[in-house]
């Protein structure tokens, strides 16, 4: 394996990449409401991504096997113990609503991947899991740089959080499909229930929702609506192409950076 596709592995591996995306999705809504994206509150959300999703993907393994960890594991876990660090020094920096915010989503990750009273965990209830993770997100990239910049909380902040919860279930849509074959039947994901083929339009009704949105309720400038559009379109040709059988890097590498995508484009052209 030459260097390059080690850190590219290691890119993806150790959550990097999805901590972007989610960077990504704040830059854009601070971009939306027109608001400064503090530096503090985007190196925590940075940190948190990375510490959050390597904790929910690797906390069985190293809690079990942590005398037989592979370098690679030993390598995420010295990345995680860095941005724990980091999510340390860079909370005292937040406000205290935004602190309030961020504790019940750590909250809810915490609880996610443990178990409590007499349920095994978050992640296991029937037909939870993605509704999770779209709120999380949700609350994340819309709701922490709103409160952070003192704005309050009014009906057009509410509806890019729907709008947001939205975009992030059908981005879920492709990993839904690619675990298909490997969720517990009990889980009774939306691909385990209504097909692949229903999962993907359900996608695209999701994608012209957004669309919809844009045009006659947030009304946004011309050029915003056009480079939305194009993001829709991205998103729903991805989902289009989603394979059925199990592609490591489609999802987890090109269904990701959608987000980056699109404030790579607002940040060049807006």
């Amino acid at each position: 394996m030459n260097l390059i596709e080690r850190l590219f592995k290691f890119y993806i591996n150790s959550s990097l990449h999805i901590a972007v995306s989610v960077v990504s999705l704040c830059f854009i809504t601070t971009h939306t409401f027109e608001i400064s994206f503090a530096k503090n509150l985007k190196w925590f959300i940075l940190f948190a991504s990375v510490l959050g999703y390597n904790y929910i993907k690797y906390f069985g393994i190293s809690k079990f096997y942590y005398r037989s960890l592979t370098n690679k594991l030993k390598e995420i876990q010295i990345l995680s113990g860095l941005c724990f660090l980091g999510v340390c020094v860079s909370f005292f920096g937040l406000n205290t609503a935004t602190k309030l915010i961020v504790l019940f989503l750590g909250a809810v990750t915490f609880f996610y991947e443990i178990p409590f009273e007499k349920v095994e965990s978050l992640r296991k209830v029937r037909g939870l899991k993605i509704y999770i993770i779209a709120l999380v997100w949700s609350l994340t990239t819309v709701l922490l740089g709103v409160v952070n910049a003192g704005i309050d909380i009014d009906t057009k902040v509410l509806l890019k959080l729907f709008e947001r919860f939205i975009f992030v279930f059908v981005l879920m849509l492709p990993f839904e499909i690619r675990d298909l074959d490997l969720d517990d039947i009990r889980l009774s994901t939306i691909p385990q229930k209504i097909g692949i083929v229903k999962t993907k339009q359900l996608g695209f009704f999701g994608l012209f929702l957004i669309e919809l949105l844009e045009l006659f309720i947030f009304k946004q400038p011309k050029a915003v609506v056009v480079l939305t559009t194009f993001i829709m379109l991205v998103t729903a040709f991805l989902i289009f192409k989603t394979p059925v059988k199990r592609n490591i890097y489609y999802a987890a590498f090109w269904v990701e950076a959608v987000p980056v995508l699109w404030a790579s484009l607002i940040w060049f052209f807006l």
